[in-house]
């Protein structure tokens, strides 16, 4: 995994408010879809959960960059690769109500 702290690893990754907004959808909406494919991933190398006390100076500048959500406290960072199965993920919910 990339360490998150760098510039290239921060540019890399994407948070889930890239995502509603890359598709424009309502706030929760890739964190829904997200949800429903995290099983099939791995913690730490796919997606990390950056805590507000740990990781409050990463949290500020992605928050300062306006990747994130004002209200956002924890956050989920998804690898390139991830990112891209829960944008498919998210066009499926909107096309088959059964996803």
């Amino acid at each position: 995994m990339d360490d998150l702290r760098s510039k290239p690893a921060i540019d890399r990754w994407r948070s889930l408010r890239e995502l509603d907004e890359s598709l424009q959808h309502p706030k929760g909406s890739a964190f829904r879809a997200f949800r429903r494919l995290e099983n099939h991933w791995q913690e730490t190398s796919d997606f990390i959960v950056l805590h507000h006390e740990r990781d409050r100076a990463l949290i500020d500048i992605l928050r300062q960059q306006q990747r994130i959500y004002a209200s956002t406290v924890n956050l989920v960072m998804l690898s390139p690769e991830l990112a891209d199965a829960v944008i498919a993920q998210m066009r499926r919910m909107t096309t088959d109500p059964a996803e």
